[in-house]
């Protein structure tokens, strides 16, 4: 059971607040790592995946995943870093972890721009913004790695009354799913079933629906009492 990052916003009609960017930011760093200890190259299949607003999956563990399935119809090219659009060969992990580097910082930037009008400009710290920035630098070995990404992260909790990472990540989630355990104490088999559909369907029935937080909200209570 998980949503996309483009489902939550979908839902909510704005953007990630600074705090959950940090979040996000924080979880998506920390599964990457994660990540890169168990792979290598030789299994370009667990790579092959583009972080994209609807590939960065947010469970309800608080826990970020990334996927590559229902996604074909999404144009990732502004977030597909430079050198792959360019064929560039890659030689080194490292090489691979700055390209996903590269496109987890724009697609936190367009989770911090979701919705806001063109006449305003994104609001964000300083040191969030540099953060950002590094990772989005178009030559690779410009780019942060993943550990510069986890220690500032890390700096900023230390340094901040922010709660833990994994509770804006789980309240993301709730934005789409609610809490099934507690406002919907009763989910039906229809509401579960809703949240096994590919993250590219339940976009598309998002889409389809009017007053984006109002109905769903209710959808999800009358579905639960079926």
């Amino acid at each position: 059971m998980h949503v996309s990052l483009a489902e939550a916003l979908e839902v909510r009609g704005g953007p990630l607040q600074e705090e959950e960017i940090w979040a996000v930011l924080n979880q998506s760093a920390e599964s990457l790592q994660e990540l890169f200890r168990k792979v290598s190259l030789a299994d370009p299949a667990a790579l092959g995946f583009i972080i994209s607003p609807w590939s960065l999956l947010l469970l309800p563990s608080g826990n970020v995943s990334f996927t590559d399935e229902n996604i074909s119809n999404q144009d990732l090219r502004a977030f597909t870093a430079p050198e792959v659009l360019q064929n560039q060969s890659l030689t080194s992990l490292s090489d691979v972890e700055k390209i996903h580097i590269y496109s987890l910082g724009m697609t936190l930037y367009w989770g911090a721009d979701h919705e806001v009008p063109q006449s305003q400009p994104i609001k964000l710290g300083d040191h969030l913004n540099s953060i950002l920035l590094g990772m989005c630098e178009d030559v690779i070995y410009a780019r942060v790695s993943v550990r510069t990404v986890l220690d500032a992260c890390s700096a900023h909790i230390r340094n901040s009354n922010c709660a833990p990472s994994f509770s804006y990540v789980k309240h993301l989630v709730k934005l789409v799913l609610g809490n099934l355990s507690g406002i919907f104490p009763k989910p039906s088999p229809l509401s579960l079933l809703f949240t096994l559909l590919p993250s590219a369907q339940r976009e598309s029935m998002l889409v389809s629906l009017p007053d984006f937080p109002k109905t769903w909200t209710l959808l999800f209570f009358l579905l639960s009492w079926i």
